[in-house]
């Protein structure tokens, strides 16, 4: 029976390994507006960046002096300001679960980072530095880093800060006007936003350029591609686990029809074998009868009368 046993572990391993299955496709960022001298590196070619070009996971943008440039993402808008090194460090997305990851990596200078799109609950849009990572779930914050320090400042919303040098530290949440300095191992205490910070948040906002028809037509194409893909995924995984229990089930049938045959065979055997006994039985008795007699004494008889 132990090759029944492993026949109805079969959906289970089956239906397991579909769902553990991660099909991921990457999103694009596209260049909106830019200002000054804005370089993008890929795989270590460098070039000169301009409106319309695509930002993909792995690229590293460049700002020179009184330079910067805004991407613009699904629901979310990133500033990179002057001198400036920041990589895209992910921008996927999870077609089997339908959840997004958007990560960035500050090595020196300063963002500004306008998440529009309130994020579902297991997506995540972070931004790192040398020292910190600070995630957040809709909001309107600025990074400043060097390799030292980072400030993490928030206009609007809340972010999570954690300190990454110093990882025993709790991390602490900055909300609406608030900000903190990550440096070492200091204690991270949050304080009310400068009056300088605040100023300077606010002109960025108002400096956003709506994202341009032709680019906003281009982005929603993208996005459709993207939510086709979900869906098309979901409904492959589907019909995957569906094949896979319809299988099952017919080899655990099939088993079922083997094993019970097996059984009536051995028991038609185990019948025969039980006859085949009782009849030799039956015979040897007979034999050992046969036997008895013939070597069965004669007793003569004794006249009980005395003459």
């Amino acid at each position: 029976m132990k090759r029944l046993a492993y026949a109805a572990l079969v959906p289970f391993l089956a239906v397991s390994l579909v769902c553990k299955k991660e099909a991921k496709a990457e999103r694009e960022g596209i260049v909106n507006f830019l200002t000054g001298t804005v370089s993008i590196i890929d795989g270590g070619k460098k070039s000169s960046a301009a409106v319309g070009d695509i930002v993909k996971k792995g690229m590293r943008i460049e700002t020179g002096k009184k330079s910067f440039m805004d991407i613009y993402f699904d629901g979310s808008a990133v500033r990179v300001l002057e001198n400036s090194s920041v990589e895209i460090s992910d921008l996927g997305i999870n077609i089997q679960e339908g959840t997004e990851k958007s990560s960035f990596f500050v090595k020196k200078g300063s963002v500004f980072a306008r998440v529009v799109k309130k994020l579902a609950k297991d997506d995540s849009f972070s931004i790192r530095t040398p020292t910190t990572t600070a995630g957040v779930r809709g909001t309107e914050f600025m990074v400043v880093s060097d390799e030292l320090k980072s400030l993490i400042a928030c206009l609007n919303g809340s972010v999570q800060v954690n300190n990454d040098v110093t990882p025993g530290q709790e991390p602490v949440l900055v909300k609406d006007e608030q900000q903190v300095v990550v440096e070492g191992d200091k204690p991270m205490t949050v304080r009310d936003l400068t009056a300088g910070n605040r100023k300077l948040m606010n002109d960025i906002k108002k400096n956003f350029q709506e994202m341009k028809k032709s680019l906003r037509e281009r982005f929603e194409k993208k996005r459709e591609e993207i939510r086709k893909a979900v869906e098309d995924q979901r409904q492959r995984n589907l019909e995957s686990v569906e094949k896979q229990k319809a299988m099952d089930r017919e080899n655990v049938e099939k088993q079922k029809a083997a094993d019970k045959e097996n059984v009536d065979r051995l028991k038609g055997i185990s019948d025969k074998t039980g006859e085949e006994a009782e009849e030799g039985v039956s015979k040897q008795q007979q034999e050992s009868q046969k036997k008895l007699e013939g070597v069965k004494p004669e007793i003569k008889k004794f006249k009980s009368k005395v003459e």
